[in-house]
């Protein structure tokens, strides 16, 4: 009664039948006696009416209602419709220009050093991959540079900016996109509202405006912006499915679509690659390698070696939470520590 597909609607229709089963309850014996079930037929009743009268809830009515009110308000320049609606957008630094940067950043879990003093920069126009063993504290350091942890010692900077103990939100509204090692998709809900709430933090409407169905024009660019990254990533032919329905290596795509709908500067993905066949991979590199000449600047975290080494401009290498190698593939491929980390690694 609500109205479907409504939040607030839900609330609403919760409410007013909460209530009206309390005061039928008191009523109805007084003015029907007590002999029959008369709540069911009353309620039967009211339930026709609202469909005869609002066939999609009391919601849209009450908000069509408030909108009415709204626009004989004497201010219409910030009430009534302005047009066609941008979503916030940020050009993106030149290429080779430092976006993100670590200094000597180190973290300590009760004694243990996960990271010692780890230096290392991403450039906008390149690709760069942080690799190591097992346990050489990847994860760790990923989850500090976006704003998920915060550093023990050290410095990380977004775009020249300070971001010691900001929240991983203020890292995003900055500019910064990451995937996850896992997939975190709506698995029910289609690839395009997928991507969509990759663009919701570019807007300017609050939840208010949602609410009374007031943010109809951002909305639409919300969702243009989504169907362009859709695009622009190759999946088109799939934007209107079930994201769960997707092979992995599609739905590690439209996880970066996702990271790209809200315009980042800096993309940190976290093994893109892990479960994918060989053609996905092809498909990846190709994606990031548009990408990064489109001048992003992209940080891998990864564990396979053929597709870092095919892929990075410049690798760094963690063991025990240290840097023991950086350079090029081919610099690091060749460096006796690097090999020796990795057991003789089958670089």
């Amino acid at each position: 009664g609500g109205g479907e597909g409504y939040l607030w609607g839900a609330v609403l229709g919760a409410t007013l039948i909460t209530l009206l089963k309390a005061e039928l309850q008191d009523w109805l014996p007084k003015l029907l006696g007590t002999s029959g079930n008369f709540e069911i037929v009353v309620f039967g009743l009211l339930m026709l009416l609202v469909l005869q009268r609002a066939a999609d809830g009391l919601w849209p009515l009450l908000a069509g209602f408030t909108r009415r009110v709204l626009k004989m308000s004497p201010d219409k320049r910030t009430l009534a419709p302005a047009g066609e609606v941008r979503l916030d957008h940020h050009a993106l630094p030149p290429k080779g220009e430092q976006v993100l940067q670590a200094q000597k950043v180190t973290k300590r879990f009760a004694g243990l050093v996960a990271n010692n003093e780890v230096d290392m920069d991403v450039r906008a126009g390149e690709v760069h991959a942080l690799i190591g063993p097992n346990g050489a504290g990847k994860s760790t350091f990923f989850n500090m540079i976006s704003g998920v942890d915060d550093p023990t010692e050290g410095q990380v900077r977004l775009k020249t900016r300070d971001m010691k103990g900001k929240p991983s939100r203020a890292f995003a509204a900055l500019g910064l996109g990451r995937t996850f090692q896992h997939v975190r998709l709506l698995g029910e809900r289609s690839v395009l509202d997928n991507v969509a709430l990759g663009a919701h933090q570019r807007g300017h409407k609050g939840w208010v405006a949602s609410m009374l169905r007031l943010d109809r024009a951002e909305e639409a660019a919300v969702l243009a912006e989504a169907m362009r990254q859709i695009e622009r990533c190759g999946l088109g032919a799939v934007a209107d499915t079930p994201a769960a329905s997707l092979p992995l290596g599609q739905q590690r795509i439209v996880e970066i679509a996702r990271a790209l709908a809200g315009q980042p500067a800096v993309l940190l993905l976290d093994e893109p690659a892990a479960g994918l066949r060989h053609l996905e991979k092809q498909h990846l590199a190709e994606l990031l390698g548009q990408l990064r000449e489109e001048g992003l600047a992209i940080l891998v975290v990864e564990h396979d070696m053929e597709f870092v080494m095919n892929l990075a401009d410049r690798i760094t290498v963690l063991e025990f939470g240290t840097v023991i190698a950086h350079g090029s593939p081919t610099e690091v491929q060749a460096n006796p520590r690097v090999i020796a980390a990795y057991l003789g690694g089958d670089l």
